[in-house]
This record gives C-alpha cells, sequence and structure tokens, in this order.
C-alpha cells in the first residue's frame, strides 16, 4: 500500500478532512499526497504518524523511509479486517512460523549447509515474515477497536527493553 492510500484510510478512519490533519500542511497539499501528486517531506512524516496514530500510517511509513522494509497493513480485496478474522490469522501464521522453526536447526553452520538446506531456511524465514505481519496487524487493529494509541503501545513496550537492558539506552 503506497502512503498516499495509508493517508487516506488514517485519515478517514479518524473522521478527518484533509484540513482537519494537524500537520502544517494546507488542505491542497494533504489532497495532493492522497492523490500521489506530492510526497510527505520526510522531515514531515513523524508529525503525520503522531497526528493521525494509525497502523497503516507507521507501517507504510517504515516501509517507505527504509526503501521497503516493514510490515505491510493488510487490507486488500482478500482480506478479512474484522478483528476476530484478523486474531484468526494470526494464531494461524504463528503456529506455522513456530513449526517452521521448531523444524530448522540452529545449529547447523551456513558454511555446510546444501542449496536444498538454504532454500528452505529461505522459506522458513518467509513463513516468519508472515507471522510477523499478522502479528504487526492484529496489535494494529485491537489498537484501532480498542482506542489504544499505537504509538504509545510501542514507546511503552521498548521502555520495558530498556529497562531489562535488552536494548542499549541512549
Amino acid at each position: 500500500m503506497p502512503i498516499p492510500h495509508a493517508l487516506k484510510i488514517s485519515r478517514t478512519s479518524r473522521g478527518m478532512r484533509q484540513g482537519d490533519v494537524p500537520v502544517p500542511y494546507s488542505q491542497q497539499m494533504v489532497s495532493a499526497i492522497e492523490q500521489g501528486k506530492r510526497e510527505i517531506a520526510p522531515d514531515m512524516a513523524p508529525r503525520f504518524a503522531e497526528a493521525l496514530d494509525h497502523p497503516a500510517m507507521y507501517m507504510e511509513l517504515a516501509r517507505e523511509l527504509t526503501g521497503g522494509y516493514g510490515p505491510a497493513w493488510l487490507d486488500g480485496p482478500n482480506v478479512d479486517t474484522h478483528r476476530a478474522s484478523i486474531r484468526e490469522r494470526c494464531l494461524e501464521e504463528m503456529e506455522e512460523a513456530m513449526d517452521f522453526i521448531r523444524k530448522s536447526p540452529a545449529s547447523t553452520l551456513p558454511s555446510v549447509e546444501t542449496d536444498a538446506d538454504h532454500k528452505r531456511r529461505y522459506e522458513h524465514l518467509l513463513q516468519c515474515f508472515d507471522a510477523i505481519v499478522a502479528l504487526h496487524n492484529y496489535v494494529g487493529s485491537q489498537c484501532i477497536e480498542y482506542g489504544f494509541s499505537m504509538m504509545r503501545l510501542s514507546q511503552d513496550h521498548y521502555n520495558k527493553l530498556k529497562s531489562r537492558r535488552y536494548v542499549q539506552a541512549n
């Protein structure tokens, strides 16, 4: 999903008109971004993310700013976006990823892995990405449905990681 689409669904899900987005861009500029005629300036991306606090916006900004890395917000025609369906899909993807992880030996050195082993490992990692995307979409849909801020949740989680010394504190 490109940023213009993410911006539009993020804005409309918040009940905002183009001129209501609390960023220093005019309604015309927001419209041009949504139409793909203009881009959000990189230094403005965090302001859009904060103003909209929507998973689609966070995920697409991350993908755009990294050149394509990160989970995608799933909203295509083959996606059932009901929270119960998202939950079930998330559980299925996690189970499949866990099965792949259990079957993939961590002790095999990369230098002795055969081409077939290497291909299986790649497929296993793709399955892990499916689970990552499913989890991001589950968390995002729960935040939308139950009124949690995805940013606040992410910040609280990062602070938990810092307090446990899992990440280096600045």
